[in-house]
């Protein structure tokens, strides 16, 4: 394996007594000449000329002890180009990093220290997919998306690469791990032995390709149905597109845009993988949408010998839909509030015959709720004068669309205030709370009464009426403690009591790399939630923050960031604009992610001061000021020996 060979080559003399100055002992053309195993698909910085080459420099890494652990190559205005050290403590460099624009685009990595890469992710502006490795070649993933996974598609098609296209293909055993019944897996499983015939038909179909973009509507769910067989809930694709392109030579006219038609994708967990590989088609002939696959599959073994393999009522009232969405989507954003009251009030007629056409009954309140939200968003608009009494006869009917259509009403009608005028906030909000307990004494056990009480906890406690928030935070643990209400409310129970007892937060980097507040005990830690979407009060206090953190470092003041945004993405922008200079603990689903729900966030920024033997002293600051002020108290009560001496 010449990658690692050469690698390791580079790790010589990294052991004790190593300096700074082993990054003589390699050069900026030696460190480029170092290039990802995976070419395709790896977009990274390389100059382009040998001045730019020339004005590079190698540096050694240190870890936290000052010990050299590899190299790292900056480009003549200092960024970073490469980055290769050793992370397990051995003797041989374990992971090779690649940036672009300063930020690291994609990794390889030799996880257990054998010598021989396991895996290789992309980041940042690369996307987020994760491979395992065998011998320099992709065999499998841990995470990829719907779209990085039609990308890679085209890219192996492309390259005739059969290895590469069955790791993005589901086999019989996932699928069934999936949750599907042995008799649908049969009839829909793909079969590997005519895999490379398939890939090249497909390469000499489509020529010279290039991804273009992934277009599918929204995925859709199959609850888990233990009478039809279905063991888990399933999110697929159906029937959709990828589009690629044959770059065209200088001077001649654009290429013909080509199709990929995607019959079916599911989700594995964090991985979207084909059901069968897409087939090519002709973009200037009608796409018939594929008849056959896990859905009409179900249909089929759940009706028996007797039954049709396709619902074409259901598939028709789809159709419908999808085809109205598609025609009117400039009404949406016009502003013309006549037009988009229509526009709803035509859908919810639709939404109903979709409902009525469902067999499953979940799927069919599914749709009737996304009827009634379209008959709250026509009255929102004002131009639908009979539209609250059409919804509140909904709520007089007994059911489970009778509390969802009540509780949407109490939202609209609130947004409809606020939107007045001479609309007053806080008599809104009154009026708001108050509407919310009528509706958990209507409806104290519906779907959405965990909600309804976390919001009123959360709104008391912004009002500082902290007695009340905690009883609401009580009761919703006590009577819904299995919803994701019940344990954000556990999670709030859980930071009120805070002050003056231990705090460690544990969570994955940006990089991937664990990142533990325990570490730092010794330090003044700051621990601060927040996203890039908080708003104008995120956007001011993180800058204070800044210049607070710099004024106080040498006293050993440390702060440690938990970024709830949804997408990796925002937080690149956001700290692209302002640069913030310390440690990032980011984790999925952001508000909704694992430590926003353990302390229960509910506003942003939330900031908890810990002092250096590691305890809380004060886990409700929600400006710099605040910060700077409790700071300046905690470090004049800070033990002598504990203060002298960090960094």
């Amino acid at each position: 394996m010449r990658r690692l060979g050469f690698a390791a080559a580079l790790a010589v003399g990294l052991g004790v007594g190593a300096s700074a100055a082993r990054a003589a002992e390699t050069s900026p053309q030696k460190m480029l000449d170092i290039k990802p195993t995976q070419q395709s698909g790896v977009d990274y910085e390389t100059p382009a000329d040998q001045a730019a080459i020339d004005a590079c420099k190698v540096e050694t890494v240190t870890d936290a002890q000052n010990r050299p652990i590899g190299y790292a190559l900056r480009d003549g205005q200092g960024k970073l180009l490469r980055r290769f050290v050793i992370t397990n403590g051995g003797k041989f460099l374990t992971q090779w990093s690649y940036y672009q624009d300063g930020f690291e685009v994609y990794r390889e990595s030799d996880l257990d220290g054998d010598r021989r890469l396991d895996e290789c992710r992309w980041m940042n502006s690369g996307g987020t997919r994760i491979a395992t490795v065998q011998d320099n070649k992709i065999v499998g993933w841990k995470r990829l998306s719907a779209e990085e996974a039609s990308k890679v598609a085209v890219q192996a098609i492309a390259a005739g690469d059969a290895v590469l296209v069955e790791s993005l293909v589901a086999t019989p055993k996932e699928l069934t791990a999936a949750g599907l019944p042995a008799a649908v897996v049969a009839k829909v499983a793909a079969t590997p032995e005519q895999r490379a015939e398939q890939v090249a038909a497909l390469a000499k179909a489509l020529g010279k390709l290039a991804w273009n973009r992934f277009d599918g509507a929204m995925p859709h769910a199959i609850p888990a149905d233990p009478a039809a067989g279905v063991a888990k809930d399933l999110v697929l694709y159906e029937n959709a597109m990828i589009f690629t392109s044959a770059p065209a030579a200088a001077g001649a006219p654009a290429a013909k845009l080509s199709m990929l038609q995607v019959a079916e994708m599911i989700q594995l967990g964090d991985v979207w993988k084909f059901v069968e590989l897409p087939r090519a088609v002709d973009p200037e002939k009608p796409v018939v949408a594929a008849a056959t696959g896990i859905r009409s599959s179900l249909y089929e073994t759940a009706a028996g010998s007797g039954g049709g393999a396709r619902d074409e009522g259901m598939e028709k009232a789809l159709r419908a839909l999808a085809e109205f969405d598609k025609a009117n989507v400039a009404v949406l954003t016009s502003g013309e509030k006549r037009s988009i009251a229509q526009y709803h009030l035509k859908r919810v007629a639709l939404l109903k015959a979709v409902a009525d056409a469902a067999r499953d009954p979940e799927e069919k309140l599914g749709y009737e709720k996304q009827a009634v939200d379209s008959m709250v968003l026509a009255y929102q608009t004002g131009e639908w004068s009979k539209g609250r009494e059409a919804i509140e006869a909904i709520v007089k009917v007994p059911g489970k669309l009778a509390s969802y259509a009540a509780y949407r009403l109490i939202g609209g009608e609130f947004v409809m205030r606020n939107e007045e005028p001479t609309g007053n906030f806080v008599a809104n909000q009154k009026k708001w709370m108050t509407d919310l307990e009528g509706f958990l004494k209507q409806f104290p056990k519906s779907d959405e009464a965990s909600e309804v009480w976390l919001q009123l906890a959360s709104s008391n406690e912004f009002n500082a009426e902290e007695d009340k928030a905690r009883e609401d935070y009580a009761k919703l643990v006590a009577d819904f403690p299995e919803t994701p209400a019940g344990k954000k409310a556990a999670g709030a129970l859980r930071r009120l009591d805070l002050e003056g007892k231990p705090l460690a937060v544990k969570g994955a980097g940006v990089d991937g790399a664990t990142i533990d507040t325990s570490a730092l005990q010794g330090k003044t830690l700051l621990v601060v939630f927040w996203a890039s979407w908080g708003g104008q009060s995120v956007r001011r206090e993180l800058p204070d923050l800044i210049k607070i953190a710099e004024k106080n470092r040498d006293k050993g003041f440390q702060v440690v960031g938990v970024c709830l945004d949804n997408e990796k993405a925002d937080f690149e922008k956001f700290q692209k604009e302002h640069n913030l200079p310390w440690p990032q603990i980011f984790e999925p689903n952001g508000i909704d992610g694992r430590l926003a729900v353990d302390y229960g966030i509910i506003s942003l920024p939330t900031m908890f001061l810990v002092d250096a033997q590691g305890k809380v002293v004060n886990r409700n600051l929600r400006s710099a000021s605040e910060v700077e002020r409790q700071l300046e108290k905690t470090l004049a009560a800070k033990p002598a020996a504990v203060a002298v001496g960090v960094k």
